[in-house]
């Protein structure tokens, strides 16, 4: 009896236990299907899907966008690229033009070394003259001949073109009067006349004013011998204008110093209100001026003195060039001076004030 008691209690056990576990499976079940079937709320769901459609659209923006970049990227590439190319071929062309410059400079090199080589050579200039020059070949005015002699007028009308700047300069001292422009236009033509002397000519220079004087220690100089030239200069620089004009004194005196004279060039700039003292002047009594009765002459009075004194004492034989450095007032003496110019086979010149 007790051994049957033992298998009931088991089996009851056993009955239990499957019970309990069949319950546990069949809630899971339930729980499962219940959770299965819950719906997700269609507001909810909705907005979940507007903000999918958001994000896509941002998503598409971003990928555009990221491709324009990406297109600028490459374009800036492409340029920057092409730039390079060109930078270097404006290298290579700066290189072919700087060698071909070279080449040019050393054959520009090459022919000013055979052009100096090839020249004559020359001694340096012993005087300097401010200036080009070039107006020689204008004006036609060479300095020639085997026996010159140079006559410069050194009266107080030298000092001036204007006759009331002479006045003034006239009343002045020495050093006013030299200052003159127009004294240093005159010594600057002297100069240019010096600078061309040929050099187997022989020379002579006289100044005049109311009276004529040689310039220099000696009557005649060698145009070849520099130290002469450089004697002539310091003496011109030396002289200070001043007084009448008797041009007569000074042919005379050119005369005597050049006896065998070819050539004469004369620095003046109007007609002679001075002459000496001769029979041929008494017949002009009515220009008092003459011999020293009247201050003042007039025009045509100086027109009749120039010609007595071209007939009395002017160089036979020589050509006469005359450069006229104009004064106001004194209207015939251009055309008195060309006709003795003219006359002798020589030149009449009345240059630019910027000459020489």
């Amino acid at each position: 009896m007790t051994e049957k008691r033992k298998e009931d209690g088991f089996n009851l056990a056993f009955l239990d236990v499957m019970a309990c576990g069949l319950g546990a499976v069949l809630m899971i079940l339930i729980l499962v299907k219940f959770n299965a079937n819950s719906a997700i709320p269609t507001d909810e769901l909705e907005k979940l899907q507007q903000e999918l459609a958001a994000m896509e659209d941002k998503k598409s923006e971003t990928e555009q966008s990221l491709d324009t970049v990406n297109d600028a990227i490459a374009m800036e590439s492409s340029t920057i690229e092409a730039l390079k190319q060109r930078i270097e071929e404006l290298k290579i062309q700066q290189d072919e033009t700087r060698r071909a410059l070279n080449d040019k400079v050393a054959v520009v090199a090459n022919l000013e070394k055979s052009i100096a080589a090839a020249a004559p050579k020359t001694a340096d200039d012993p005087i300097q003259v401010a200036g080009s020059g070039e107006e020689n070949y204008l004006l036609g005015l060479k300095v020639e001949g085997k026996h010159i002699g140079i006559l410069i007028d050194k009266s107080a009308s030298m000092t001036e073109e204007a006759l009331v700047d002479v006045i003034k300069r006239k009343i002045g001292n020495q050093a006013l009067r030299k200052s003159g422009p127009k004294w240093q236009r005159t010594v600057r033509v002297a100069k240019w006349l010096f600078a061309r002397l040929p050099q187997e000519a022989k020379v002579s220079v006289v100044t005049f004013n109311d009276t004529a004087a040689t310039l220099g220690p000696r009557a005649i100089y060698t145009a070849k011998l520099s130290q002469n030239l450089k004697t002539l200069v310091a003496e011109v620089d030396s002289i200070s204008p001043g007084n009448g004009t008797n041009l007569q004194a000074g042919l005379n005196a050119i005369k005597k110093a050049m006896p065998n004279m070819t050539d004469l060039y004369v620095i003046t700039d109007g007609l002679p209100t001075l002459g000496e003292q001769s029979r041929g002047l008494r017949s002009f009594a009515q220009c008092g001026s003459f011999f020293g009765r009247a201050t003042t002459i007039s025009g045509e009075c100086r027109v009749k003195l120039f010609e007595h004194t071209l007939k009395i004492s002017a160089p036979k034989d020589v050509r006469t060039n005359i450069i006229l450095l104009p004064l106001e007032g004194d209207p015939h003496a251009a055309q008195a001076y060309w006709t003795w110019a003219a006359s002798t086979g020589g030149l009449f010149i009345s240059p630019a004030s910027t000459w020489p």
